[in-house]
């Protein structure tokens, strides 16, 4: 995923221009039902708006909308380096458990095999 912006855009019809020109009623009539129709055909898109009309300050929304796709990036490649880590470090103790119990298997056998 390379552009971070638009993790839904597959999803979405309506762009985030226009759901802000929505929002701030900067629009025309023939324009507002021309978003409302797009808007009609997902329900996440509905949400969306009932999310951004709660904002008492509408010109902080992109500032906003940055701060929190900058947040996101940060956990999900803080926590896909986490992952990589404890990969290596199981499989270290994995090689280590499986080596000690066939040490063990063999010992027991030569131990059993030796002592008749």
């Amino acid at each position: 995923m390379t552009n971070w912006k638009d993790i839904f855009k597959k999803e979405t019809h309506v762009s985030n221009e226009e759901l802000l020109k929505y929002i701030g009623d900067d629009i025309s009539e023939e324009e507002m039902n021309a978003i409302e129709q797009k808007m009609a055909e997902s329900e996440f898109e509905n949400d969306a708006i009932e999310g951004l009309a709660q904002f008492k300050e509408k010109e902080n929304i992109i500032a906003i909308t940055n701060t929190l796709n900058q947040q996101l990036k940060k956990q999900i490649s803080r926590g896909s380096k986490r992952k990589r880590k404890r990969k290596i470090q199981d499989q270290q103790w994995l090689i280590v458990v499986i080596l000690g119990v066939l040490f063990l298997s063999i010992a027991g056998y030569l131990f059993i095999h030796f002592n008749r």
